[in-house]
């Protein structure tokens, strides 16, 4: 009997604890509230929501008219929905083959079989003509860290060759297994361009990517996006090889890749010219285009907190129309993100039916060109529509639950900020395990939406779909595996009848208390002490 009423007691806390609120309208979370918004953006009609594109703009149109239709009000100066954001479009035609040479040979090498490459700055022509290659490592300068891996290193008008990743051999620096910022391809490309490089060649392997080299292949003689120049630095080429195609370059040298990747996991290594010489040429087409981020505010009711907001983030964008794969060249994006702008307005659903506002004032926006270097939420952290530092954390949506319920999540960087806490809390109380990104390793808190507010001081979550699954778990753990190696990035990124939304509406009504809870407590997020991003705040 005392252990009954124990356990009453406990239910009646953790019941107080709920915003009684939620309990009224989370039921609007259904599968269908998903699946109607998730079927239109994915939809051939809307052609892959290429940037700047006609389906761009019908899913703006969509995403914005439904904000309104639920009583959401504008946070723009000009009284609209939607954010006027800048591109610069660049698409590079390979006029003469990739051409390697050094002391044991000369090859050319086959694109995109074995390099990828693209101007990554609006010049009429890209040109590397006999370029020294030099072997930089991993391209990492941390000091804190006590690593540099260019030790002075001049690389102006020289290609440079890097692995992708941090050093993994000592789990006392750089967070272990735990991929940083240090570790993502687009570090390496500035870094590089700050020391003068003409083109930067990262080595793919899969494990380090956390995706085959096929997804590498798809961006190949496609426009590529870029927010305006102006007059920060650039590198002229970027470019993706695959290891096989690294370790020919290597054995030109003389060199041994794998001897030469030993060598970079520790402090003591340095650059290494590879008595390589790299030759090609890119004719690029540069144009201006418009795209947008869709922002629509859902007011708060206290007079003080409603000065404060909690942004939710989903990138609406996709790859448009590419290389035909099996007779379709739609790049539908359904998982990836049309699901998780679906998600966003399922929950905006719920917030607008709630019987009374939460405290805080709630920013919805569905930002642009995320596949493109995540340049709708850059363009909205730099350029916010309330002070940036009224955002009191951001709640970002990239790809839902398509598999089925589970009894656990997963959260990309966990334990950087006070939002874990919060997360772990709401769902022990739902009866579910919470726990950090299985794939650390993959760098993913870098590499979606969410990276450009915490760069701003943001505390930040990013839910993940958990593996333990109620039903034929085995078969469904297969199946979410599979999507990376066959689907992400390909045309066959389709809505399709096999998928089980009811993870999806479990893991988004989780969001949506915690989501509550943060614009109902007076208290702000915080980063966790010692963070990368604290000082931003």
């Amino acid at each position: 009997m005392r252990s009954l009423i124990s356990l009453i007691l406990f239910a009646a806390v953790c019941a107080a604890q709920v915003p009684i609120s939620v309990t009224n309208v989370e039921g609007l979370i259904t599968v269908d509230a998903i699946a109607g918004p998730l079927e239109f953006l994915s939809s051939d009609a809307l052609e892959g929501r290429g940037v700047g594109s006609r389906g761009d703009r019908l899913a703006r149109d969509y995403i914005a008219s439904t904000l309104r239709l639920m009583g959401c009000t504008s946070a723009l100066a000009d009284g609209g929905f939607q954010q006027p954001v800048p591109i610069v479009g660049i698409r590079s035609s390979l006029d003469a083959p990739v051409t390697l040479s050094g002391p044991k040979g000369t090859l050319v090498a086959r694109s995109p079989e074995e390099f990828t490459l693209w101007a990554s700055r609006p010049d009429a022509q890209s040109v590397w003509r006999e370029a020294e290659v030099v072997f930089i490592g991993y391209g990492i300068e941390a000091p804190e860290f006590q690593w540099d891996d260019y030790k002075g290193c001049d690389l102006a008008g020289k290609v440079a060759l890097v692995m992708n990743n941090d050093p993994s051999s000592d789990p006392a620096l750089f967070a272990g297994s735990t991929r940083l910022y240090y570790g993502r391809w687009s570090y390496k490309y500035e870094q590089s361009a700050r020391r003068g490089a003409i083109g930067t060649i990262v080595i793919h392997t899969t494990p380090s990517a956390g995706y085959p080299f096929q997804v590498i292949q798809a961006g190949h003689g496609q426009e590529h996006f870029y927010l305006p120049f102006n007059d920060r630095t650039a590198l002229p080429v970027q470019s993706w090889c695959s290891e096989d195609a690294a370790k020919a370059l290597c054995t030109l040298g003389g060199f041994d890749l794998d001897t030469l990747r030993t060598a970079a996991e520790t402090r003591e290594f340095k650059p290494v010219p590879l008595g390589v010489r790299v030759s090609t040429t890119l004719n690029n087409t540069v144009r201006e285009l418009a795209s947008g981020n869709v922002v629509a505010r859902w007011e708060g009711s206290d007079p003080e907190l409603k000065q404060q907001h909690v942004v939710v983030s989903a990138h609406f964008d996709h790859l448009g129309i590419g290389t035909e794969k099996n007779g379709d060249a739609i790049y539908n994006g359904a998982l990836d993100n049309a699901s998780g702008c679906a998600a966003m307005l399922a929950l905006a659903r719920a917030i607008t039916a709630l019987p009374e506002r939460p405290k805080r004032s709630i920013i919805f926006t569905s930002v642009t060109a995320e596949e493109s270097g995540l340049l709708g939420s850059e363009y909205f952290a730099t350029h916010p529509p309330v002070p940036v530092k009224s955002i009191v954390a951001n709640y970002n949506i990239d790809g839902i639950n398509i598999w089925g319920r589970t009894k656990d999540l997963a959260m990309v960087g966990y334990g950087k900020n006070s939002l874990t806490a919060l997360a772990a809390e709401v769902a022990a109380r739902r009866g579910r395990t919470f726990e950090a990104d299985p794939e650390g390793d993959k760098g993913m808190f870098y590499r979606s939406d969410h990276f450009n507010f915490a760069r701003v001081g943001v505390p930040c979550a990013y839910f993940k779909a958990g593996s333990d699954f109620f039903e034929d778990g085995e078969k469904r753990r297969r199946v979410k595996q599979a999507y990376t190696t066959f689907h992400y990035h390909q045309p066959s990124d389709q809505m399709d009848a096999r998928w089980h939304l009811d993870g999806a509406v479990d893991d988004l009504r989780l969001m949506l208390e915690c989501l509550l809870r943060t614009a109902q407590d007076p208290a702000v997020p915080s980063w966790t002490k010692g963070d990368e991003f604290e000082k931003a705040r």
